[in-house]
């Protein structure tokens, strides 16, 4: 559920800039404008990471409000930042990014904003009591010397369920402090402590954290769901379904929701929780050789034969397989275990987080290294290369879905470079790849990259599907800002793999423009930035640069399916990580500044509009205009 949900005041675009743009044959897009703060006032925006969500933190005559997307909360004598610091609203408004779990610890922020981008919260001041403020509504009220950000800051869970904060309380002279962790406004026992770490579960429906009791240090406990769990254990942490907790208690024992596992050893070197359902490993050291220890595997709290050596495993996605790598201690060489089959030796192998699964858990990959050669194991097919172009930690590229898989490899030195698609080298001869751009459709069904001659730095063309393309000249969406992809700003793919977006112009440098399979979709030479497909790849947005008659500079135009929606000035919002974004249903949501106010707008694409639509209007305006300037020229040649 959204929880940043103002009351829109929508608006139907009919004919936005009629007079700067054709007419469209075409229903129009619809356009929804929320105001969420003034754009030329002292306070500070805090942009989410997703779904384009703001906050506008700012006085109100004497007193601090907050508006989440356009709906302004209670009054406020002092607002705090995570840490319990007093917050002070700037002269001119600026602008922050959210990151993961709340604001950087020296942000200037009030507000926090959960990873997903849908909720918020923030604390602050009425007269002598401290309030917190969760999705716009009061979750917790208390005096204010209770309050203790400084030891337990103010923060969100990812999925944005669940604030915690830190109380604290001086019993008298003499006597030490306690503390205690106030979940979603639920207080918990108080503490010798302040050093709470809650776990949340995937589902965000339960959460658990230790204690240490206020009369004795060396006493701990276990707090789940709001309840002493009767029972201790550390490092608490849910199996993907939500359902069990894992815990380590004193004396190398394994508890299952409290219950000792049949997991023995002379200790527990790690625990690992699947991807799905109740599925766990744990690696147990067993003995030690070498000065090293010697670990085995144990799945869902059963031993698996054969795996002495184990240091890490990995889960594919659907948690039905795992590869897990190994040391030899006696030999001092390495190997991996897929399946419970062992793979070859190697001197070194990858550790789990470099091992990599297709999207279908049909393929897993990793690297090895022997005699100072390196080698590419895909799927049990050994790959000697000499240099390889790790991506994210990862061997290889893939798409989100399917199980094909790329990956890109160098020999500077012989000049010598390959692109290996599903275990075929597709690299046309003569050419080396620019590897940060090689991608897949998100189906799998299509990729592409940018190719320059050898030795050369000019782009020679895009290859698509191992076929160069080098009819148009390449160029690049724009640079440097949140609308860019820092990776591949050359092309985009659609999901379905139907769409390949660029920049391009002919030979002798005309007809600049973004072009959709090769076909020109949009003239410009002003630039164009962060096009998007959306999921479903029937559509596409874009930011463009245009000269309207209104003003010298150019405006910042927003385009779906060539159809105009909004045109912008420059603000910093336009260079801010999260202003823009495209979610599941197809609907772009931006921020941007119109006049004085700031806006979030969302953006519908038009149903009886869409790519392949765009690009037939396309040319018959292209026709037209060809055809007009014939005319005209026949014309001027006749009265002559």
């Amino acid at each position: 559920m959204n929880h940043f949900t103002p009351s829109h005041r929508a608006v139907l675009v009919a004919a936005l800039f009629a007079s700067s743009f054709a007419p469209v044959r075409a229903a129009e897009p619809k356009v929804e404008e929320t105001i969420v703060g003034p754009a030329n006032a002292g306070g500070v925006y805090t942009v989410s990471q997703r779904g384009a969500h703001v906050t506008f933190a700012s006085t109100k005559g004497s007193r601090l409000v907050v508006i989440a997307d356009g709906v302004e909360g209670p009054a406020f004598d002092e607002l705090f930042n995570p840490l319990g610091q007093s917050f002070f609203a700037p002269q001119t408004a600026s602008i922050s990014p959210a990151t993961s779990g709340g604001m950087q610890a020296n942000s200037v922020s009030a507000v926090i904003v959960s990873a997903n981008g849908e909720h918020y919260a923030y604390a602050g001041r009425q007269g002598t009591e401290y309030v917190v403020i969760h999705d716009g509504k009061e979750i917790g009220r208390g005096p204010r010397q209770m309050l203790s950000l400084q030891y337990g800051k103010l923060e969100i869970s990812p999925g944005g369920k669940f604030v915690h904060w830190g109380e604290m309380q001086q019993p008298g002279a003499g006597k030490n402090a306690t503390w205690r962790l106030v979940i979603n406004g639920k207080p918990g026992p108080w503490c010798g402590h302040h050093n709470w770490v809650p776990v949340f579960s995937p589902d965000e429906t339960r959460y658990a954290y230790n204690t240490v009791s206020v009369e004795d240090k060396e006493k701990q406990g276990l707090f789940v769901d709001g309840k002493p769990a009767g029972y201790f254990g550390y490092t608490p942490m849910f199996t993907a379904d939500s359902k069990v907790l894992l815990t380590l208690a004193p004396g190398n024992v394994l508890l299952v929701d409290g219950k000792p596992a049949s997991v023995t050893g002379l200790g527990i070197e790690k625990v690992v929780v699947g991807p799905v359902g109740r599925r766990f490993a744990a690696i147990v050291r067993r003995k030690t050789v070498n000065n090293q220890g010697v670990n085995v595997l144990y799945l869902d709290g059963k031993e698996v034969p054969g795996t002495e050596g184990a240091q890490s495993i990995s889960f594919s996605p659907d948690g039905k397989r795992y590869a897990l790598s190994c040391i030899n201690a006696e030999a001092r060489s390495a190997f991996m275990i897929v399946d419970g089959k062992k793979g070859t030796e190697y001197q070194s192998v990858a550790e789990s987080k470099y091992v990599a699964w297709t999207p279908d858990s049909s393929k897993v990959f990793y690297t090895a290294t022997t005699g100072g050669r390196q080698f590419v194991i895909a799927d049990g097919q050994e790959i000697a290369v000499p240099g390889l172009n790790m991506r994210d930690n990862s061997p290889v590229v893939m798409p989100e879905k399917g199980n094909r898989y790329a990956f890109s490899t160098y020999d500077g030195s012989n000049r010598n470079f390959t692109i290996v698609v599903d275990g075929k080298q597709v690299l046309p001869a003569g050419l080396w790849p620019q590897s940060s751009t090689l991608m897949f459709s998100a189906d799998g069904s299509r990729y592409a990259y940018v190719v320059n001659p050898i030795a050369r730095n000019e782009i020679a063309g895009v290859v698509v599907d191992g076929t160069l393309s080098n009819e148009l000249a390449v160029s690049s969406f724009g640079h440097g800002s949140w609308i860019n992809s820092t990776r591949n700003p050359y092309f985009a793919i659609s999901p379905n793999g139907k769409f390949l977006a660029r920049m391009a112009r002919k030979s002798d440098n005309s007809h600049a423009g973004l072009y959709i399979n090769d076909k020109m979709a949009h003239p410009t030479t002003s630039g164009i930035v962060h096009a998007e497909f959306t999921p479903d790849g029937q559509h596409l947005f874009w930011l463009g640069r245009e000269k309207h008659p209104d003003r010298g500079p150019l405006y910042n135009t927003v385009y779906v399916d060539g159809q105009a929606v909004a045109k912008l000035a420059d603000d910093t919002f336009l260079t801010t990580k999260g202003a823009w974004d495209v979610d599941a249903q197809g609907v772009l949501t931006f921020i941007g500044v119109v006049d004085n106010a700031v806006k979030r707008f969302r953006v519908t694409p038009a149903a009886d509009m869409n790519i392949d639509k765009m690009v037939t209007l396309a040319a018959e305006k292209q026709a037209k205009a060809e055809a007009d300037a014939v005319a005209a020229k026949k014309k001027a040649e006749d009265d002559a």
